[in-house]
This record gives C-alpha cells, structure tokens and sequence, in this order.
C-alpha cells in the first residue's frame, strides 16, 4: 500500500525538499525504481513475506491452538521499527510522512520531537473516520511492546495531520488537520504497447482480479467466465499478472492477456472494470471514470465494495453468488444502465478538482520546522 505515496513524494522532490523513503525488500526496490533514494531498513527480512506467512498462520490455525508469531498490520512495524529509528537519527527529518499501516511512524516522529503526516491509502476511511480510529489504535496497541523496549515516547493518539485521498462525495474531508488531496494514480512504470493508448473499436473491459478467481489452486472459475463473455461484442484485457494461463487453454478471440499493466494507462479508454475491489485498483478505476463491476474478497475489499455501491459507480457480487452468468449480467447492466458511467465520470470530475500533491507541499512545508 506504499505505492500511493509515491506522487506526493514526487512532489515534495520538485520543490526542492530532500526526500528519504525507507521500506523493505521488493517494496525498497519499486520505489528506487520510481526516481526515488529509498533505503531497505531491515535487508536481513522479508516483512511482507512474514505478513503473509503470519496471516494464513491466523487463517488456519485452529481455534485454541498457538500460532507461530503474531500477525496483522502492527507486524510492518515491529519489523521495521529499529531500522527506521536508526535511519531517522542519521537523517534528522524536519517532518515524518507515514500511512496508517505503517505504525512504526507516529513513534519514529515522538522520539524525533518532529510533525507527524498520515497518507491515507484506502477509500473505505481515513483520519478521523470511526476504522481508521480502530485500526490506529489496535496497531498502536500491538506496537506498544516494542516503543516500550526501545524506550521511546509514547506518540499522540492522532497524527498531526491526514492526508484524506478520497472524493468528498464517498467520505472525503477537507478540515484544519484532514487534508483532500487528489488520488494520482501509480502503479509503477512500464514500457506500454500502442494500443493502450488508442480508442477501441469496441467496448473494452479491464479484468483483474488478483487472487479471487484462481480459488483452488487452478483458474476453472477464469475459463468459465471468459467462455460466457466470448460472445459479447467487446474486448476483455486480462490484467492478472504473472499468472499462468496455460491451464485456462486457448482464450477466446476476444480475450487480450496483458500480465503487469498500468491500469491509469489502461483504464481511461475501458467501458468498465471487473475486480477485487482493493483499494488501489479501486481508487485508480475512480480517477478514470470507469464503471466497476465488484467481487469482493478479504480484507478492506468488502468496505470499499459497499462504497462503490452506494455511489451509484458498480455492481458487487459476494463470492458465494458468483457465476459465470451474474457477473455477464452485471457487466451487460453497467454496458447498458448510463447511470453507472454518469456516476463514475462525476466522480472522475470530482477527484480531478481536489488539491493536486504539489498544492498539498506548502501547507507540508508550514508543519516542518
């Protein structure tokens, strides 16, 4: 959830700020990739990896029985916590700008005596929303036995300022210490075929859906959704990254596999998006101005569902209720209903008119010392 971030800190950098990102792994190395100095806190883990491992540990274990290690958000910083005191020491920032998951933020800005900036990443809360209050608090609470060992400061209960990136129209607020900004979509850089770029022909629908479809291990529920849509008169671009299709055997004439794909360079000329409802491709598909047709799964993805829903801007299917046939109806109702590409294309509007991350760097300037 860091790659949000990556445009405000591109905007800092063009004002001229010097900017430090530390994260870890394979995340460290995406952000370098961006044009960024990013440093890896702690190159002996592999915290995401751990995340996982520590969250099917939660999923599976039986009820009563103990579980390799904790798990949950407050893992990223109990991992990274030292790596990023110790950075923030040789550095001295003027300012700490964090996201929420990050936990490790609010106490590395305590110890500093510096302003603390929360980006929020989701669309489902932010700032003084009652979930983003939970899951700051139960994240500050799984971190207390590690600001207790290294002997820091206890942090205030709220940043000094949120970062909100959501529309005002799906809960958005503009207030002294919650700040819009506009949700600038990046999904990492890639070389993009021509075709991206130019009109379709036909309606072309982006589907990608991380790992909701593959559910057993195989993609039977992929093949038999692309089967039922062959005949529609449209084009289906699957975006499922590197999954391998070859079990799904020959894709109909109408299917166009992409693996990795920028979805703000894809998105803009889709008639709509079939997909997990997580947060980033959600907010992406906002920006865009695209219908959604939404499977939530896990995590915030049910929340974020329940948002695109009440806007007017999707369908939400449960994954219990998903065929092949619901989600072509579905997608023939948001080809058919213009409801749904009025509400996007207004909310579109709406996210193009809130502050861009280089009008948000003055008022971050007047936090630092």
């Amino acid at each position: 959830m860091f790659l949000p971030t990556i445009p405000l800190a591109w905007a800092l950098r063009a004002a001229g700020h010097e900017v430090l990102l530390a994260n870890n792994g394979a995340a460290a190395k995406a952000i370098a990739n961006a044009g960024l100095h990013a440093v890896d806190v702690c190159p002996d883990h592999d915290v995401f990896g751990e995340f996982m491992a520590a969250s099917y540990a939660i999923n599976t274990t039986p009820s009563g029985q103990s579980r390799p290690r904790r798990g949950g958000l407050g893992l990223f910083g109990e991992d990274m916590a030292e790596g990023l005191l110790a950075l923030a020491k040789d550095f001295q920032p003027d300012l700490v700008l964090s996201t929420l998951e990050q936990g490790a933020g609010p106490l590395v800005a305590a110890e500093m005596g510096v302003p603390h900036v929360e980006q929020s990443v989701r669309l489902a809360w932010a700032g003084s929303n009652d979930l983003a209050r939970y899951y700051r608090k139960s994240i500050a609470d799984y971190l207390e036995p590690t600001r207790t060992r290294l002997e820091l400061p206890c942090p205030p209960v709220e940043p000094t300022t949120t970062i909100d990136v959501r529309p005002p129209s799906m809960g958005g607020q503009n207030t002294a210490s919650q700040w819009l900004m506009r949700y600038v979509p990046y999904n990492e850089s890639r070389l993009i075929p021509e075709w991206v770029v130019a009109k379709p022909p036909r309606p072309r629908i982006c589907l990608t859906m991380g790992s909701v479809l593959p559910l057993s291990g195989d993609l039977a529920a992929l093949t038999d959704l692309l089967t039922m849509l062959a005949n529609l008169d449209i084009e289906i671009v699957l975006a499922f990254g590197e999954v391998d299709l070859s079990s799904v055997g020959r894709l109909p004439d109408n299917v166009r596999p992409v693996g990795w794909m920028p979805l703000s360079a894809l998105l803009p000329n889709c008639a709509a998006i079939v997909h997990h409802a997580g947060a980033g491709t959600s907010l992406t598909a906002l920006a865009c101005g695209v219908p959604h047709l939404v499977i939530p799964q896990n995590a915030d993805q049910p929340a974020n569902a329940a948002v695109l829903v009440e806007r007017g801007v999707g369908i939400r299917y449960d994954l219990a209720d998903v065929t092949p046939e619901a989600v072509r109806e579905g997608l023939q109702q948001l080809l058919d209903k213009p409801g749904f590409r009025i509400a996007a294309g207004e909310v579109r509007d709406e996210i193009a008119a809130q502050p861009s991350p280089a009008d948000i760097v003055a008022r971050i300037e007047g936090l630092a010392r």
